[in-house]
């Protein structure tokens, strides 16, 4: 009898398609169900799945909102990478339009640093997820910001040029490098003292691949006990650098302030804001890793 059933319903089946596929339908909807409780207990990500780690900008997790934004705009561009882990809040004091600014990072070394500076007037303390310690101009396209780059091993900020120091200032990672590396990079001067700062000219490439002449101010300084340099980045177009040169070198006489021991590894999941703020993409430059 239970083999005279199976062939009535194999024959039905076979002269009654839809009925089959809304039976198939059926089944495939209860295998999904079944499997959706394996899934959640698995602990871990399904394969395939994107978490926020899987993202380094705006325009990646939400097309739909950023897809009419233009190329200059910040949120179609990918996160900057300047080396930095902080390992708190960046603090500031003093006027918002002009604060006292803080900033506690993790170096290579078993070192943690303590950088401060005081930016000029007109320059506040630029915050969120696409910078890390960064002041800007309210009135043009100015500003200045901290890089974080590791020294080879077994040497000291003495034992390297210029243009060792300038190659993560000036990578398609860094803060000039959204639409390429920069170009027709030049060290105007440098002076090489305990701590060495460097006048440059270089061209940024626009959306459109256009050279737009730049000027630049770095001052580096080498954290007693770290394998990195800790610098501040000071730039403008070269057209507005005479007017903003002051405040650059204002700000540039920045300084460690104290430095202690850590067992904090310099990477970006250590990075408080790992955890607080949805977690920072890992960058193949430098050494976070």
């Amino acid at each position: 009898m239970t083999s005279l059933v199976a062939i009535c319903a194999a024959l039905q089946a076979a002269f009654d398609p839809i009925a089959s596929l809304n039976r198939r339908a059926v089944l495939q909807s209860a295998i999904s169900s079944a499997a959706l409780p394996l899934i959640a207990n698995a602990g871990g990500v399904p394969e395939g799945m994107k978490t926020s780690e899987s993202y380094s900008s705006l325009q990646q997790i939400a097309p739909e909102i950023t897809g009419t934004l233009g190329a200059g705009t910040m949120s179609s561009r990918s996160r900057p990478s300047t080396g930095v882990v902080l390992l708190e809040e960046v603090q500031e004091a003093g006027k918002k339009s002009e604060p006292a600014v803080s900033a506690e990072l993790v170096l290579d070394g078993g070192v943690a640093a303590t950088a401060t500076f005081q930016a000029d007037a007109g320059y506040p303390l630029i915050r969120g997820m696409f910078y890390d310690v960064e002041v800007r101009s309210s009135k043009g396209a100015d500003g200045a910001f901290l890089q974080v780059a590791a020294l080879p091993e077994g040497k000291s900020m003495a034992d390297v040029n210029d243009q060792y120091l300038l190659k993560s200032v000036f990578s398609t990672e860094g803060r000039f490098g959204a639409y390429g590396a920069p170009v027709d990079i030049k060290v105007m001067s440098s002076d090489k003292g305990a701590k060495r700062l460097i006048d440059v000219t270089f061209n940024a490439l626009s959306p459109g691949q256009a050279e737009v002449p730049r000027r630049a101010l770095v001052a580096a300084i080498q954290p007693e006990g770290s394998a990195n340099v800790v610098m501040f980045v000071g730039g403008s177009t070269a057209s507005q650098w005479k007017k903003i040169e002051p405040s650059m070198r204002k700000m540039a006489s920045f300084t460690i302030s104290r430095v202690r021991p850590t067992n904090i590894k310099r990477k970006a999941k250590n990075d408080f804001r790992f955890e607080d703020q949805g977690g920072l993409t890992e960058k193949v430059v430098d050494s976070v890793f």
